[in-house]
């Protein structure tokens, strides 16, 4: 897939989107004594001048050959979600003739 800005940012926004997902049964918030609460996992890429940076916002103003260094960290596990996305939208143009470089111009 040949990424463009358009792409970029949808790979962004789902990356945003499959973080806010985390969910810890066992935090505690400490105002309101609820058991359990959702966050945010921080997000790891290497900026444009090639150093790493931990966001747990939206990935903003990323060049698009850092995408595959998107990646969550689990201890001494990664889990590269920018490859992943990508992966996930080939597929989708494969199997269902789409072109995301053509449906972002729509946006």
């Amino acid at each position: 897939m040949k990424l463009t800005k358009a792409t970029t940012d949808l790979i962004c926004e789902l990356e945003k989107i499959i973080g806010n997902q985390c969910y810890n049964p066992n935090s505690l918030n400490g105002y309101t004594w609820e058991e359990g609460l959702e966050f945010r996992y921080p997000v790891w890429y290497e900026n444009k001048e090639g150093d790493d940076t931990k966001t747990s916002g939206r990935i903003k103003n990323i060049d698009k050959s850092k995408i595959g260094t998107i990646r969550y960290k689990f201890g001494s596990n990664h889990l590269y979600i920018g490859e992943a996305i990508i992966n996930a939208l080939e597929y989708l143009e494969r199997q269902y003739g789409l072109d995301f470089n053509e449906l972002t111009k729509l946006k």
